[in-house]
Parts: structure tokens; sequence; C-alpha cells
């Protein structure tokens, strides 16, 4: 009988495990963080378009460092620390950091004008963002079709597209952290 409530008991934490991995994603405050990050960057185009450049080459890679601290901390805190997602998150976004370097070689050879070059850096963003959603993280997915959305319209919308877009961004970052923007795609192996 004894024996029977330790199996129940180990069944409990097990099941409770599962749980946890199945709903844990990344914290809301890196959401809420990049939500601030993604309303100033964008409005900065409309305002004051010449610190964007110098804006994004801090935020971005300052960004993932803050964003990467957070997660790992939420991780230990909630008892799911996994190596593994901690460099598949790394390499989604590292590479999207080095498909955005990349792509100032477009206007450093002349094939790009630097106002196209703001809106491409946005649809890589878009298709990094959804691709994360489809593979780490759901709400990401949303996030990123709103991008794409924000994208066509900085092409064919004159005005403060930009600052319209981040803050429709923004607001779906927020509406993630706030419903809790942590449904994971379950890690494969």
């Amino acid at each position: 009988m004894e024996e029977s409530k330790q199996w129940e008991g180990d069944l409990g934490f097990v099941r409770e495990a599962v749980r946890r991995s199945e709903v844990a994603g990344s914290p809301a405050s890196i959401y809420l963080f990049w939500a601030v990050a993604i309303v100033v960057g964008f409005a900065l185009v409309d305002f004051a378009s010449k610190y964007v450049g110098l804006y994004w080459m801090i935020v971005g890679p300052v960004g993932g460092v803050i964003s990467a601290i957070l997660g790992r901390q939420h991780a230990k805190r909630i008892g799911q620390q996994n190596r593994r997602i901690g460099i598949r998150y790394a390499m989604h976004f590292g590479g999207m950091m080095v498909a955005i370097i990349l792509a100032v070689l477009l206007v450093l050879n002349g094939s790009l004008s630097p106002k196209a070059l703001s809106q491409l850096f946005l649809l890589i963003v878009a298709f990094s963002y959804f691709l994360a959603g489809v593979h780490l993280e759901r709400p990401l997915l949303w996030i990123g079709l709103l991008m794409a959305a924000g994208y066509v319209a900085v092409l064919f919308i004159p005005g403060y597209t930009w600052t319209i877009v981040g803050v429709i961004v923004a607001l779906g970052l927020i509406a993630a952290a706030i419903k809790g923007g942590q449904a994971s795609v379950p890690a494969t192996n």
C-alpha cells in the first residue's frame, strides 16, 4: 500500500513536469522588452531616421543578451533549464542578426537604398518571428504575421506608417505577454 502511494506521488510529479514543459516558453518580460524596443525603434524611422541604424546596432544585440538572461532566469525559476532549447533560440535569433548584418552589404555595394534596407530588415524580422512561432513558441507566429502586414504597409502607405506599425506590433507583443505568451511548441530532438 505504501509503495502504491509512492508511485502515485512519483507519477504526479512526472505529470506536473510534463504539463509545465508543454506550457513554458519565454517570460512576459521578454515580450514587454521587445514591445518597448520596437515602438521606439520604429518611431525613429518617422521622426529621427538618422538614429535608426545606431539604435538597432545597440538595441538588437544588447536586447538579445537581455532576452537570453531573462529566459535563462525564467527557466531556472520554473525548474526547466534545457541547454538545447537555449541554443536553439540563440541560433534562430542569432541567424536573424547575421542575415540583417549581411543585408547591409546590399547598401554598401549600391544594390539597395538605405530606405529599402529598413524595409528589408522588417521583412527579415517578420520572417524570423514567424518561423520562431512555428518552431519555438506559438505567439511569435502571430507577431511575425503582424510584422509581415506592417511590411506591406510601409511599402505602400505614406505618412507615419512605421510608428503605427510599431505600435500595432508592440500591442501584439503586450497582448501575448498578458495572455501568458508561453505556449511553446514541444521540443523535438
